[in-house]
């Protein structure tokens, strides 16, 4: 699916414009009956036209288009949720999807508050809150990522290549082609830690994040539960979701993060050059 939806496709697609086209599919078998082929095509040409007209106007609605992109967030949203809890359901995180599911039902209540008339809760607030759920599955499955990757060990693998290569550095009768090679391997190697010791930084900002959402959550609900019918309840909310919406921040620091796995049997300058081009994606 596109990022930009289409619109004219919407409008083809959309179960009125069906419904009129399948009435005026009726309205020309009716007309043929006392015209004969004369009425259906008057009929035909008249739908035609009508079609066309509303074509190149419909599309172009503000209110319309708006209505098309709420759908297709909707969609995408869903799709996104599913893999996600395929994802940690894969895991085996029960834990994660339990305290998700809690979220869940907080939003669901939410929008049963929405649905009163006398409070100022909107359902787009609401959905505000849903589309977070989502993104609290997502850093979720990053986290669990994360996770099964240090528990492979490459950190300790290129701390003990760094130590070799700096001491085959040491002999003063290592040909110079060789030292450059060593050399090259060794500012990979050092990187790789580098990069290592940034992502542990930012994973545990991550399940900082992780066990702060929730309690955040909470606080939503419980600030919208006790006071429905509060004046300015959507800016109350805004307030409260700036607070939230340091997830898309933490997300943002991991997405061009890469890991560094490497096999014991390769050597230096072979894994320093596979690890430069994990890095350069």
């Amino acid at each position: 699916m596109s990022d930009q939806p289409s619109y004219l496709g919407a409008f083809l697609k959309h179960p009125s414009n069906r419904v009129a086209l399948l009435a005026a599919g009726v309205v020309g078998i009716f007309a043929s009956i006392p015209w004969g082929w004369t009425g259906l095509a008057l009929v035909g040409v008249l739908a035609l036209g009508s079609e066309v007209l509303a074509a190149l106007a419909i599309p172009s609605l503000p209110s319309f288009r708006a209505a098309v992109d709420r759908q297709q967030h909707h969609e995408l949203r869903a799709q996104r949720r599913l893999d996600l809890l395929n994802e940690i359901s894969n895991y085996g995180d029960n834990a994660a999807l339990s305290t998700y599911q809690h979220m869940l039902s907080r939003v669901q209540a939410l929008y049963q508050t929405a649905g009163d008339s006398r409070t100022t809760l909107t359902r787009q607030d609401v959905e505000k809150l849903e589309d977070l759920t989502v993104d609290y599955l997502g850093l979720c499955a990053m986290n669990l990522s994360l996770k099964q990757r240090k528990e492979r060990g490459n950190d300790e693998v290129a701390a003990k290549r760094i130590a070799s290569i700096q001491s085959q550095l040491q002999n003063p009768n290592l040909p110079e082609d060789e030292a450059r090679q060593l050399r090259s391997a060794l500012a990979e190697y050092t990187e790789v830690m580098n990069r290592a010791r940034r992502l542990a930084v930012r994973r545990s900002t991550l399940e900082a994040t992780l066990m702060a959402m929730p309690d955040k959550m909470e606080e939503v609900y419980q600030l919208v539960i006790t006071s429905p019918y509060a004046s300015d309840m959507g800016g109350k909310l805004e307030e409260s979701l700036s607070r939230l919406r340091l997830a898309e921040e933490v997300a943002a620091e991991f997405e061009a993060t890469d890991s560094f796995d490497t096999a014991p049997q390769e050597t230096a300058p072979t894994a320093a050059r596979r690890t430069a081009s994990a890095l350069k994606t």
